[in-house]
């Protein structure tokens, strides 16, 4: 068992994983990455993504680029989806995943009940625009409810726009 990678203490947990860099045999490159988890497999992989500004010459501007890999998410750590995760480049562990996760930096437990209180105030702001703008529509409807009548002098019918 490794104490410690590339500075990064182990994880209190012990487990029986082959590929994990600490209690296991496998070695890592100093390559690194940073991204939030976007999915996980049962099979101890998951996805990481991170975004990055890309400038573009002929436009002079930027454009954001979104990155994805796929990385081993060993049992000690397992990394929940929606968490920041440290990862470093390994050599390949099967067809698609040559990374694997060696720290958590954010927890997504934690500021679920911030989001949670975000994401019930953004629906109850939903709800109340929603009603307003039915309330609107239900106006327009009353005013547009002469269109189409015929005028008394010529007897032309004649729609407004």
């Amino acid at each position: 068992m490794k104490s410690e990678i590339l500075g990064i203490q182990a994880p209190p947990k012990d487990c029986t994983d082959k590929k994990c860099p600490f209690h296991g045999d496998l070695t890592v490159k100093k390559e690194l990455f940073k991204g939030k988890i976007v999915k996980k497999d049962v099979s101890r992989s998951a996805t990481i993504e991170w975004f990055k500004p890309l400038f573009v010459p002929k436009y002079e501007r930027y454009e954001v680029r979104r990155y994805r890999l796929r990385t081993h998410n060993p049992s000690c750590i397992s990394a929940q989806v929606g968490d920041e995760v440290l990862v470093a480049k390994t050599r390949p562990l099967s067809k698609t995943k040559h990374n694997v996760i060696i720290q958590v930096s954010k927890s997504a437990s934690s500021s679920n009940q911030l989001s949670f209180a975000q994401s019930s105030e953004g629906n109850l702001k939903r709800n109340v625009d929603a009603a307003h703008t039915a309330k609107k529509s239900n106006k327009a409807t009353k005013n547009r409810s002469d269109v189409g009548t015929k005028t008394e002098k010529t007897g032309m019918t004649h729609e407004r726009s």
